[in-house]
């Protein structure tokens, strides 16, 4: 008889999903000069070995941890050479993550990253409706 571990795990974060055909240092860049932060890329990226072909691949990730709100902000690739990290939201190209410990409001956030000149579409996710959501704990 299989034994089933479930996962209650709480997804404790806004997430916005970003399309935009420029390099994960350009769109950082931009996000950092609208909404005063200071996105820095990470020692390494976020690893994640696939399912189904068992490749490894690696997805940049910038992050920035407001000192005086403790709010966390990441910007992760959703694709590398290896893989989608989200397979459902393939036609995306980024995510920009932030974990609160002081409410925002996702939407102005939203209504500013759209003002960026290159950004193609952006829009908010519902985490709990991802079938792959777990691939976004790090």
């Amino acid at each position: 008889m299989k034994h089933f571990l479930e996962n209650d795990f709480e997804y404790e974060f806004q997430l916005l999903g970003i399309s935009c055909h420029e390099k994960d240092y350009r769109l950082c860049w931009a996000i950092n000069q609208l909404l005063s932060l200071n996105l820095t890329k990470t020692e390494t990226d976020l690893e994640l070995v696939h399912k189904k072909n068992k490749k490894t691949a690696y997805y940049s990730v910038f992050e920035f941890i407001n000192e005086d709100t403790l709010n966390e902000y990441y910007l992760i690739s959703n694709r590398s050479r290896d893989g989608i990290l989200i397979n459902e939201l393939a036609h995306l190209d980024f995510f920009f993550m932030v974990k609160e410990n002081y409410p925002i409001d996702i939407n102005v956030v939203l209504t500013e990253i759209k003002k960026i000149p290159f950004i193609l579409t952006a829009y908010n996710i519902v985490v709990d409706s991802l079938v792959s959501k777990e691939n976004l704990i790090f």
